[in-house]
């Protein structure tokens, strides 16, 4: 009777403070991020972009996200990847990064260090983007 009451409301308290506990977790969530283009033209043929975290993050892989594309990488440190893609670049997915903290995609950024056509006409960066979701 009692007892047995007693014992069960021990035991959801406990399950409560267990399901509070989980859903509060604000620790870093490792997983991809997806670097995406945003161009004014349909023949690029070459971008070079550079990819950085913030200090208390890092970057540990990358991988292609766009079909026909090849890509040549470096990675000077943990927090820097410099990327270069070619091929048909269109607008839309480019590349996956794996970082350690998903949650916090702002504390990625992403930018374009150098752009070329299909014919090899370096072009200006203006009036594009890299977006990471």
């Amino acid at each position: 009777g009692e007892a047995m009451n007693l014992r069960l409301g021990g035991f959801g308290l406990l399950t409560l403070a267990a399901l509070a506990a989980g859903s509060c977790s604000s620790g870093p969530v490792a997983g991809e991020l997806t670097i995406s283009l945003v161009t004014p033209n349909s023949d690029d043929g070459a971008i070079v972009v550079r990819v950085t975290a913030s200090e208390s993050k890092e970057i540990t892989s990358v991988t292609l996200a766009c079909s026909g594309c090849k890509l040549f990488k470096e990675q000077p440190s943990a927090t820097e990847l410099r990327a270069v893609l070619t091929g048909d670049l269109v607008a839309g997915p480019l590349l996956r990064v794996s970082v350690t903290d998903t949650k916090e995609p702002s504390s990625y950024t992403a930018q374009i260090t150098a752009l070329a056509s299909r014919t090899y006409q370096v072009r200006s960066p203006s009036g594009y983007s890299l977006t990471i979701q």
